[in-house]
């Protein structure tokens, strides 16, 4: 079936709900443009002069091989060598165009606070507008704190988490450059010297003011870990293993947006009520259930158990398609109602959500939905692709007694639009999943969805260590915590489950193989050098600080 949607209705983008763009998104890539926010205190520079750099790499690296801050790389040797440790260490090269048929930069590693002086990536648009959302949930997370001049506040923790040997310039250029004292890593050091062969982009634009998401809970999250964490290590962990932690704490927040969105988002256009997640105290816990084995062993119980989960929550994805279209319907048509639609435009976003929801029945609403279904008719009948069966099955579903006239139209623009919407969030499932990436919370095949299961990499359970060990804010880290009380932090500020199965796969034998993941759990703490495990006593055990101190 081809149901030909009219341009004006046929983006899948609505980030008022989802607050970011859910397709494939690459966070280390990312992380320079964030940088950028956070130094330019919610500036940003144009990508005019970064699509130039882009394809200046040659030129870049052969003024690097002669300068004279390096010695014995301006040989024809010399300057294979430089361009082999650039590639390998610094800047990542990519394919230029559709066709991906000549190579160019794609982007400088964030390997420093410096990385944003190249303007690299030169297009922000694969970021899925999730470089401003974190950047603004870690303003909004200091405002909500207290904290005075948060955007100076935010700059000067991360200056000092990954700033090391970096000096910035004035407002204006922001020049970064490296102080020649400091002793900082050899690669970060190749790094700022590669970057000063870049003229430092300035800022010309700033990031939109920030509504606030629909669903607080989803999102406050995100903003908390990471200020927590910059607290409590920023200055305290080398700046690759800062970073590197950093990336992992996004991602697994990144991935569990949309998930906490879709049934807070269904259950207002169902009920037209709110759900704990909507509500804006500090109190809820974390309603998801992410199994997460540990045993390693493929088509084992436990196994079998984190794959099952992978399964529910991407159907949960494929169900959030028509959930998303239908809010978007409803936000659109808003203009038919004129000041009260502007007056509901203008509410918070979860009293917004709502009241766009009271509305699906209103006859201007009903109206606005008539009116774009017959667009949809008329695109079909005109498309070479349309056939009379496709207009029949839209006729049919504007003739249905049951479904309310804006649902009517969401049922025809998922069936126009669906299969792309789905593809797109299985895209940022698997990314920001992290299958391909060493602080993944996903393992399996990118090939075979049926592979996938929740199975924590390490670089991103000494992440999640490191911030259960946080309190006060961020202000101060326990020197040990109790497995049980570890356990249930996990599962309160992470959703994430060790020790017992979900509620929904609750029996006999999911019970049985989540003791023997509790088991294999201990054991990998005990790899990380954090638990020792002397006694059998459950309540009795222990386990320590990731790093081995406490303030």
């Amino acid at each position: 079936m081809t149901i030909a949607i009219p341009k004006p209705l046929r983006s899948l983008e609505f980030t008022e709900l989802t607050l970011v763009e859910l397709n494939d998104v690459d966070i280390d890539r990312m992380l320079p443009h964030l940088w950028e926010l956070i130094v330019k205190q919610g500036h940003y520079a144009s990508t005019t002069t970064a699509v130039k750099a882009a394809e200046r790499y040659d030129a870049y690296l052969s003024s690097l091989a002669a300068s004279e801050r390096l010695e014995g790389f301006d040989s024809e040797r010399g300057r294979e060598v430089l361009d082999g440790w650039l590639r390998s260490s610094v800047v990542r090269i990519g394919g230029k165009g559709r066709g991906r048929s000549s190579a160019q930069m794609d982007y400088v590693l964030p390997l420093t606070i410096a990385g944003y002086r190249s303007g690299l990536p030169s297009s922000r648009s694969r970021h899925r507008h999730a470089d401003t959302l974190i950047y603004n949930l870690m303003i909004e997370e200091l405002m909500l704190r207290g904290v005075e001049s948060p955007k100076a506040n935010l700059r000067e923790r991360f200056s000092e988490a990954v700033g090391q040997g970096v000096l910035i310039g004035p407002p204006g250029s922001w020049a970064a450059t490296y102080d020649g004292e400091s002793k900082i890593d050899i690669n970060a050091l190749l790094s700022l010297y590669f970057l000063d062969e870049f003229d430092p982009p300035g800022s010309r634009y700033k990031v939109k003011e920030y509504r606030g998401s629909a669903v607080p809970h989803a999102t406050r999250g995100l903003g908390a870990d990471l200020i927590d964490y910059v607290r409590a290590y920023g200055g305290r962990l080398t700046p690759s293993a800062f970073i590197d932690r950093l990336a992992a704490l996004i991602s697994l927040r990144l991935f569990q947006l949309p998930l906490r969105i879709a049934p807070a988002a269904k259950h207002v256009l169902v009920t037209g009520g709110p759900t704990p997640d909507m509500r804006t105290d500090d109190s809820v816990a974390n309603p998801l259930e992410l199994y997460c084995d540990f045993t390693q062993i493929r088509g084992s119980s436990s196994d079998e158990l984190a794959r099952r989960c992978v399964q529910r929550d991407l159907d949960a994805l494929r169900s959030f398609v028509s959930t998303r279209l239908l809010a978007r319907s409803l936000r659109e048509a808003m203009a038919m109602l004129r000041p009260e639609g502007q007056q509901i435009l203008a509410m918070a976003m979860p009293d917004s959500l709502i009241a766009m929801a009271e509305k699906k029945e209103d006859p201007l609403v009903s109206a606005h939905a008539t009116v774009a279904m017959r667009s949809i008719e008329d695109e079909t009948k005109r498309s070479d692709s349309g056939t009379d069966e496709d207009v029949k099955y839209i006729n049919s579903i504007m003739t249905s007694e049951v479904l309310t006239p804006i649902e009517q139209l969401t049922n025809i623009l998922e069936e126009g639009l669906g299969a792309k919407a789905s593809d797109n969030q299985i895209r940022w499932f698997w990314s920001t999943g992290g299958i391909l990436k060493p602080y993944g919370l996903l393992a399996g095949d990118t090939r075979s969805r049926r592979s996938w299961r929740y199975a924590p990499s390490d670089d991103l359970l000494f992440a999640l260590l490191l911030v259960c060990f946080t309190t006060a804010n961020g202000a101060r880290r326990r020197a040990a915590i109790p497995i049980a009380e570890l356990l249930q932090i996990l599962k309160n500020r992470f959703g994430i489950l060790i020790d017992r199965p979900p509620s929904a796969f609750t029996s006999a034998d999911n019970r049985a193989a989540a003791t023997a993941n509790l088991e294999a759990f201990k054991r990998r703490l005990q790899l990380l050098g954090c638990f020792d495990g002397l006694s059998d006593d459950f309540s009795a055990q222990f386990v320590r600080h990731p790093l081995q101190e406490a303030t």
